[in-house]
Order: C-alpha cells, then structure tokens, then sequence
C-alpha cells in the first residue's frame, strides 16, 4: 500500500512504500535499464514523451541540461521544477539540435514506425546514444514464445501494482519484426531485445 500525495498543481502520485518511485508500472521498470545506458561524459539528454517528468528528473541526476517533450500539454503541469530540466509541447518530429543522451518510453509507437526512428536518429549526436523502451503489436501466431512469460507478468502485477500517471495511450500497430526490419535500415547495428511486461528494448550508439 501508499499513500497519495497532491501536489500544488492538483497532480497526484501515489507513494510506493518499496521504492522511491512515486509510483510503478511497465515503463517506469526500465528506469534503471536506461539509466544504465546514458554514456559517460553525456551533457544533454532528451527525453521524447516525458510524461509527468519522472524519467527526466532522473536523466538530470547525469546530464547537465535535459529536455523533456510531450505532445500532451495536460500531463507537463505535472512535471516538477527543475533547473536542470527544461520541458516542451512539441512533436519530436519538430526538433533541432542534438543530444548525447535520447530515450524514448511508450512513445515511439505514437508516430509512424520510420518517421519516427528518423528523427530519433537524427537528434541523437555523434557518439551519442539512443534508448527505446517500446510497445509492439503482438498475435498469438509471431509471439507464440511469450506465452511462457504470462505467469511471471501476472505475478509481477500482482505484487507492484501498476499506476497509471495519466499519460495519453495507444495501441501499437508494428509488429517485432516490422520494428526490427526498420531498425536495422535506419539505426545500423541496433540491438532490439523483446522484454517482460509487453516491452521491448533498443539501445543504438550513433557512430563518433
């Protein structure tokens, strides 16, 4: 159990009593993977649809100067102050500029699959690095292999309780190999790994 608390702007976040998360679900759980993954020496980190700014509150804890977009202009009144983070209604799509550090939580799948791993290539700077935690359209037929993990994610539910901050959410519609077929024509060297909790993983250094 938690307890809720409402900040100034009316947001509620539940206290996780395990954790000093505010809250847990199937993204926040890849918090730690990607942290793991910001390159030593990284400045600038941008995070592509921040929600409530937890993950980008975090990326700061590594890089100088984070930024933070979102296409939901309601869930940014969430996001906490902090000098080191700078947030924006915007499509990634519409951005400049480069980052050292770029991640992308539950959102790529809400642009077309190619469009978006485009501009997520192009933002990313040289010798940068670019991690993806995403949603792919599954079916009984490719994702057979899966099925094995059903239990251990029931389980996981069962015990974390996930909350749901309040983001805006939408089916994927690529399939793993269509994910992985326009990865490997426009992030050269990819690596993709299917997760638990209907997640996969992409993690791509750009070349220096």
């Amino acid at each position: 159990m938690g307890c809720v608390i409402v900040s100034s702007n009316g947001c509620r976040r539940t206290v996780n009593e395990v954790s000093r998360d505010p809250y847990w679900n199937h993204n926040t759980h890849y918090h730690r993977w990607l942290l793991d993954r910001v390159p030593p020496g990284a400045r600038t980190a941008l995070d592509v649809g921040c929600g409530d700014g937890l993950l980008a509150g975090k990326l700061a804890g590594r890089c100088a100067s984070v930024l933070g977009v979102d296409s939901d202009a309601s869930i940014l009144e969430c996001v906490p102050a902090d000098p080191r983070v700078r947030v924006e209604h915007s499509d990634f799509r519409d951005l400049t500029g480069t980052f050292d550090m770029v991640t992308a939580v539950a959102s790529l799948h809400h642009v077309p699959l190619r469009e978006g791993l485009s501009a997520l290539h192009r933002l990313v700077a040289p010798g940068g690095t670019l991690a993806v935690v995403g949603l792919w359209r599954m079916s009984p037929g490719l994702d057979f292999g899966y099925l094995p993990l059903l239990p251990a994610i029931w389980a996981i539910n069962a015990y974390r309780r996930p909350a749901d901050p309040g983001a805006a959410v939408l089916d994927p519609a690529d399939t793993l190999h269509q994910i992985r077929t326009a990865a490997a024509a426009i992030l050269p060297g990819a690596r993709i790994r299917r997760r638990l909790l209907w997640r996969y993983t992409l993690l791509w250094r750009k070349p220096a």
